[in-house]
């Protein structure tokens, strides 16, 4: 045990002992220089600037020494906040190495700006970086002042560096190959990791983004959505990765918090960026912002209550004090509203512009004539699953029933939303949302269905036993896809939960359960493979046929189930139906007297129905109690961050009426297409009326970015005061959490010190100088500027005055010398 601390013989006679020592000894400092490192620690001017003046002449010190901690006097002084002494290493050439940054580190703002506006003299010669010894830096080689400034968030460091013109490494793309990246990862890509990390950490600063980016808001939706991306490759760093793009997510909601008025939060909210200049700058609901913040998936912001409070009032409108109503009376309202959307949209189609035709374009009515017509298309479903009209069940090609043919508009409908909703948005917005994707599976089975029903309609005329038909008839599959399509549609209603502050954060949870068990049937389905294809191996010697089974049955649906692991895929449906108590044990017995093969079989299967059972389903109830916990954390924010998704696909144009009257072309659609015709068609032959069109163009060009300019202006002025107010907020928050610790006592203490030693060296020394001299010290160590030389009226004095923590303080070593030299010189 001895050898695993000290390797060398220990002649010492105590066996029992483990001997130690130092086997990393550092330089001793000299009795001089730890006088000198003192002295810098306890600010005592005279006896520095001794020292380095002795170090001039006599070269008895080394003005570089370190202390035992690493320290070297110009870090101890910055350590300490006196900036006396500082200047006064600086003045004699003291290397200043990483006094930069361990100042910016400890946040010291007057040592920062000290540092900043040194400047070296002509002869100096400055110790190259490669010559240093890095390995003892408290600093990695690529962090640079601006980078820590922003780690420490610090705004005032951050500003002085900014106003400098400071750099930052431009970050390159997640996935980039470039030759720089390549190689920087071969060479060390611990290095190249962290590399990128810390600037990303830079960029990720509050205090950065807000004083250096002209929309912080769009930067930090940008920036959290790359950071998350990133978390996804660099699985190393994932947590950091997501707790910056979580910062970056509460920056953004923290600066609209400071929004104070709904033409501030209206100027933000519909704000857009340089590559969205083609949407209407007239239109004042268009909330560009919003849909960033929506496809950046920015939570926080979308659920901040001003932005939630500006959604409600867009979304009721024309309806005043909607939410004081009683429940019955919204109800009540909502049903005779529901009743009335055919009528709702006849108008709409006949008269877009009349009072009932721009009532159904309001978000809510429209929400609630939408949603009475998909009520309606189940009910239609329904009773086609009644069948309430009698037909003929054997004939092979039915013709469809009225209720089919009013199912058909519908279906149509439903294939025209999603055609026009996959055309304004693009395709690749389209698939992320999990609803289109269900949508699109329930459109597609209907179509199908009708496609085979026309098919079976046309090929099979007769009429023939249902028992007879054979297993693939057209007609048979219809009927089959047409159950699934049901299903899907029923479930879909699902999505309307959202609305419902009671029932939404119940559908959230329900989403990411789903995701659970994607995950829990890829090591189920792996388990179920592996025992499927033991047991297969195992029993497929002893497979029967039919006639030999009673009733002439074979396989596990049968009255008595037999043959259940005959082949793989009757293995796989038995091992599934297995874990619901379905299969009986007796599946593993075969006729022949093999009691060893059936002892093996029977252990594989129970073997797979503990794993099943209780291994595998109890970790996906926890993974599904833990999504539900997850959801249940900020059932809150989930839930308005999906309403509001909900709410936004109801505020666009487009899509006013409901299905089946969404497939009617409208007079404006005709009339839009005629004016279209027109100008591609016939505008050709008549060239006045071509350059007619271009001074109008013109005219609505220059328009249009005079409007883009003057709100782009609007909207800086805007940013410029949430900015104002967001460093405000976040400077007295950290004086607030700061609180009285232990230092702030100790200085606290110091000045009680200070104050009370005046009228004790009066009654103690007689002393005859005014004691207007002591109120004049006095107040000026408790008032006074920052590092305030009381020199100018005591020249003997040698006290400063620095603001530590919110308080004043003296420095220490000086204080009773300092008020004795004010004796001697005001009675010389």
């Amino acid at each position: 045990m001895a050898q695993l601390y000290y390797n060398k013989a220990s002649n010492s006679p105590y066996r029992d002992r483990i001997p130690l020592q130092v086997v990393r000894a550092e330089l001793e400092l000299s009795a001089k220089e730890r006088a000198y490192l003192t002295a810098v620690e306890k600010g005592d001017y005279a006896g520095v600037k001794q020292a380095l003046e002795e170090a001039e002449i006599y070269y008895n010190i080394n003005v570089n020494c370190l202390d035992p901690l690493g320290r070297s006097a110009l870090l101890i002084a910055i350590e300490n906040e006196n900036l006396e002494v500082m200047e006064l290493l600086l003045s004699h050439g003291v290397h200043m190495g990483d006094a930069l940054l361990y100042a910016i580190r400890k946040e010291v703002v007057g040592a920062v700006e000290l540092l900043l506006s040194y400047k070296k003299p002509s002869g100096e010669k400055q110790v190259p970086s490669h010559m240093m010894d890095t390995q003892f830096s408290e600093f990695t080689p690529d962090i640079t002042p601006i980078m820590l400034a922003a780690h420490t968030n610090n705004y005032e460091i951050i500003k002085l560096l900014v106003q400098r013109k400071v750099t930052i490494p431009r970050p390159h793309q997640i996935r980039c190959d470039c030759v720089e990246c390549v190689s920087s990862s071969e060479v060390d890509s611990l290095r190249h990791s962290r590399s990128r990390l810390n600037i990303y950490k830079t960029l990720a600063s509050p205090s950065l983004i807000a004083l250096s980016s002209e929309d912080p808001i769009l930067t930090a939706f940008r920036l959290g959505w790359e950071l998350k991306e990133l978390s996804k490759v660099e699985n190393e760093f994932r947590q950091e990765y997501e707790e910056l793009s979580q910062q970056c997510k509460l920056f953004a909601k923290d600066l609209l918090d400071q929004a104070r008025s709904s033409c501030e939060l209206e100027t933000i909210l519909n704000h857009r960026d340089d590559h969205s200049e083609e949407l209407d700058p007239h239109e004042c609901r268009d909330l560009a912002k919003l849909k960033l913040a929506i496809k950046y998936h920015q939570k926080e912001f979308v659920a901040q209550p001003n932005c939630q409070q500006l959604l409600a009032t867009l979304w009721y409108d024309g309806f005043p004090g909607w939410r004081r109503r009683h429940w019955a009376m919204k109800l009540v309202t909502c049903f005779i509203i529901g009743l009335l959307f055919p009528v709702f949209s006849l108008i709409y189609l006949l008269a877009p512009k009349s009072t009932l035709g721009t009532f159904i374009k309001k978000p809510f009515i429209k929400f609630i004539c939408h949603t009475a017509s998909y009520l309606t298309f189940l009910f239609l479903l329904l009773l086609t699953s009644q069948h309430i009209v009698q037909t003929d069940l054997h004939v092979q090609g039915p013709p469809p029933t009225i209720v089919e043919w009013m199912i058909l508009p519908w279906v149509l409908g439903f294939i025209w939303a999603e055609i026009k909703e996959m055309w304004d948005g693009g395709f690749t917005e389209y698939i992320h949302d999990w609803w289109n994707l269900m949508d699109f599976a329930m459109n597609s089975l209907y179509l199908a269905t009708i496609s085979l029903k026309m098919v079976a309609y046309f090929k099979y005329n007769s009429s023939r036993p249902r028992v007879e038909w054979e297993m693939w008839h057209p007609t048979l599959i219809a009927e089959a896809l047409f159950a699934i399509a049901n299903i899907f549609s029923s479930l879909r209603l699902i999505s309307l939960f959202t609305a419902n502050s009671h029932l939404g954060p119940l559908q959230i949870s329900l989403g990411r359960m789903l995701l659970d068990i994607l995950k829990f049937l890829f090591i189920y389905c792996l388990v179920l493979l592996a025992f499927a294809n033991g047991l297969n191996q195992l029993y497929f010697y002893y497979e029967t046929k039919a006639s030999e089974e009673p009733n002439h049955c074979k396989g596990i649906r049968c009255e008595k189930q037999n043959n259940a692991f005959s082949t793989l895929f009757e293995t796989l449906q038995s091992l599934f139906w297995s874990v619901f108590g379905l299969l009986n044990l007796y599946v593993t017995n075969v006729k022949a007297r093999h009691e060893f093969t059936e002892f093996v079989g029977a252990t594989m299967f129970g073997t797979y129905n503990v794993i099943s059972l209780v291994v595998l389903l109890n970790m996906l109830i926890a993974m599904m109690n833990n999504s539900y916990q997850l959801i249940a954390d900020h059932a809150d924010i989930e839930w308005k961050f999906a309403r509001t998704k909900l709410w936004m696909s109801y505020f666009d144009e487009g899509g006013t009426l409901p299905p089946p009257f969404n497939i009617i072309p409208s007079p404006k659609s005709v009339w839009y297409l005629c004016v279209w015709l027109h100008c591609h068609l016939c505008g050709h032959g008549e060239p006045r009326h071509e350059d007619e069109c271009k001074q109008e163009n013109l005219k609505e060009f220059t328009e249009r970015h005079a409007d883009n300019f003057i709100q782009n202006q609007h909207y800086q002025e805007v940013i410029r005061n949430l900015v104002k107010r967001y460093v405000a907020a976040m400077i007295r928050s950290a004086k607030t959490d700061e609180g009285l610790t232990e230092e702030n006592f100790k200085v606290t203490w110091s000045v009680h010190l200070v104050l009370s030693w005046p009228n004790n060296l009066w009654e103690r020394d007689n002393m005859s100088w005014p004691r207007d001299h002591f109120v004049e010290v006095t107040t000026s160590l408790c008032h006074g500027p920052r590092d305030v030389m009381l020199r100018k009226q005591h020249p003997f004095l040698v006290a400063r005055t620095s603001y530590v923590e919110g308080t004043t303080y003296l420095s220490r070593g000086h204080e009773f010398n300092a008020l004795t030299n004010l004796r001697d010189h005001s009675n010389p």
